[in-house]
């Protein structure tokens, strides 16, 4: 049961991490358009604008916050063996994720370019 537990705290703890990772430099551009088109899609005002944003704010602090108590409740768990292995697979599913997130882009760059 230990071992099980274990597993799925690294698997969620490891794609919460790629994803993070993972995303894209100009992820501050995408939440910019995200936001555009929500409000032109749904004809908001500026204040609610600003509130969205205000919301999305709030819970990026408490993803991160609830973020970091998974990692410490993690690490006291495994022993220290476990906790540098536990490292190396994550930089290992980070770096595939990294690559892979690459590739995508990739990818939909030339689809986008062979519809244009």
């Amino acid at each position: 049961m230990k071992h099980v537990l274990i597993a799925g705290l690294f698997t969620l703890a490891t794609a919460a991490s790629a994803a993070a990772l993972a995303a894209p430099a100009d992820k501050g551009q995408m939440y910019d358009r995200h936001m555009q088109r929500m409000a032109s899609e749904l004809q908001l005002t500026d204040q609610q604008q600003e509130q969205l944003r205000e919301v999305h704010r709030e819970q990026f602090e408490k993803m991160k916050a609830l973020h970091e108590e998974r990692e410490k409740k993690v690490e006291a768990i495994l022993t220290e063996e476990q906790r540098g292995k536990w490292q190396e697979l994550r930089e290992q599913r980070r770096e595939g994720m990294k690559r892979h997130m690459r590739e995508h882009r990739g990818h939909k760059r030339g689809d986008n370019a062979a519809d244009e």
